[in-house]
Parts: C-alpha cells; sequence; structure tokens
C-alpha cells in the first residue's frame, strides 16, 4: 500500500509537471558592430508557422461554394427572365389571334353590306322605300324635245322676256 500511495502521489505531480512552460518573451540580443567589413552581419529569422492541411482547404471550400452559390442565383435569373419573356410572347400571340377574329367578322360584314340583300335591308332601315314605278330613261336626239309648258322658276325674269 505504501507504493501505491506513492505512485499516487507522483501521480498527483505530474499534471503539475506536465503543464506547458509559458513562453517568455526575451529581448532580442543587440546587434554586435561588426568590425570585419568583410563579414556581413546575419541575424537569424524567426521559424515560419507551418500551415495545415485544414487551413488551406477552408478558403478553396469558401471560394468554391460562394462561386456555386452565385452561379445558381444566376441561373435562376435567366431562368425567371425566360418565363417573363415567355408570357409576353404568350399575351402577343393572344392579341393577335383576337385582332383576326375582329378583322374576318369585320370583312364578313363588309361582304354583307356590299350584297344585294345586304343593300336592300340598310336601305329600308335608312328610310328608303322602293319607287311604286319605273320610270325608263331614253336618251332622244336634239331637237326632239318639247319646249316646257312653263317657265323654269329658277330663271331670271330677264331672260323669260327676250
Amino acid at each position: 500500500m505504501a507504493a501505491s500511495a506513492s505512485s499516487r502521489s507522483s501521480h498527483a505531480a505530474q499534471p503539475a509537471l506536465r503543464q506547458a512552460p509559458r513562453p517568455t518573451t526575451r529581448p532580442l540580443p543587440r546587434p554586435v558592430p561588426n568590425k570585419d567589413p568583410s563579414q556581413p552581419h546575419l541575424r537569424v529569422a524567426p521559424a515560419a508557422k507551418t500551415k495545415r492541411p485544414q487551413d488551406q482547404i477552408w478558403p478553396a471550400l469558401m471560394t468554391v461554394t460562394s462561386l456555386a452559390v452565385a452561379f445558381a442565383f444566376a441561373v435562376a435569373g435567366l431562368f425567371a427572365s425566360d418565363i417573363e419573356t415567355q408570357a409576353e410572347i404568350d399575351a402577343i400571340k393572344r392579341e393577335i389571334v383576337e385582332l383576326q377574329e375582329t378583322r374576318i367578322q369585320a370583312l364578313a360584314q363588309r361582304a354583307w353590306y356590299d350584297s344585294p340583300e345586304g343593300l336592300a335591308e340598310t336601305a329600308t332601315g335608312a328610310g328608303l322605300v322602293p319607287a311604286p314605278e319605273v320610270a325608263r330613261l331614253v336618251p332622244l336626239a336634239p331637237g326632239r324635245l318639247l319646249p316646257p309648258k312653263e317657265t323654269d322658276p329658277f330663271t331670271p325674269a330677264l331672260a323669260i322676256q327676250q
């Protein structure tokens, strides 16, 4: 038991010994003036921090992810623009079809008005009535027509006296 108690005390002391020593900052030694100009004064550079592979992967992953998200938004924007353009094209096509139907109806109505039935119905609707008798006009040779029995009411009085 005595051995186990001593081992316990040594184990208890070990964590205190295992603690990492605190880094101490010592002032850099002053450079000694170089009296011999043929020998340059060199100082040792501090050791560079080594980069772990994880430190190099995260920036690359962030860049790739950012590019993928930007690409996805660009594709979504183009798709939305395509849908909007197709909706405009469909609206224009519907308007063209409606205008073609209106044109066809106008042409049919015009053809009906040009027909004899359409002319007769339009004239009757306007208050025009057919003549009770048909007068036939025949051209006469000059001098065959008798002068009127009455004077023309529109002729001036001076012309009648002569």
